[in-house]
């Protein structure tokens, strides 16, 4: 990132991949609701509040960029990469991200919010 700091970095990607997470383990609600669970209550309150926890640092994350005076627009794919065009108080960039590096980062992050929400709960 040319025009921000570490932070912008830092909201910047977790602006782009919170959405990703809601939306993959929305997915999962989804095949849990149909799967032969004998018990699925279980691994639905706990996809929920991962999923309200994600919602409620990201509703921070936009007040935050807000501040910061920082845009991102949606991503645009472009082969086997994702385009997003972000805006830093009057510049523009262009960040490239390889579809596998969002996969490979979605699948770390969903680990760290589940594990975290399982620790908490000891």
């Amino acid at each position: 990132m040319l025009y921000g700091d570490e932070t912008d970095r830092i909201l910047v990607d977790k602006y782009i991949m919170y959405p990703m997470l809601l939306t993959i383990f929305n997915r999962d609600l989804k095949v849990i609701a149909v799967a032969p669970f004998k018990l699925k209550q279980p691994y639905v309150t706990l996809i929920e509040n991962v999923m309200n926890a994600i919602s409620y640092e990201l509703r921070d994350i936009k007040k935050e960029m807000m501040k910061r005076k920082i845009k991102v627009t949606d991503g645009k794919p472009v082969d086997d990469i994702t385009e997003y065009q972000i805006f830093i108080r009057g510049y523009q960039e262009v960040m490239r991200f390889p579809n596998v590096h969002l996969r490979n980062k979605a699948e770390l992050l969903m680990k760290h919010f589940l594990f975290d929400t399982l620790i908490e709960h000891k």
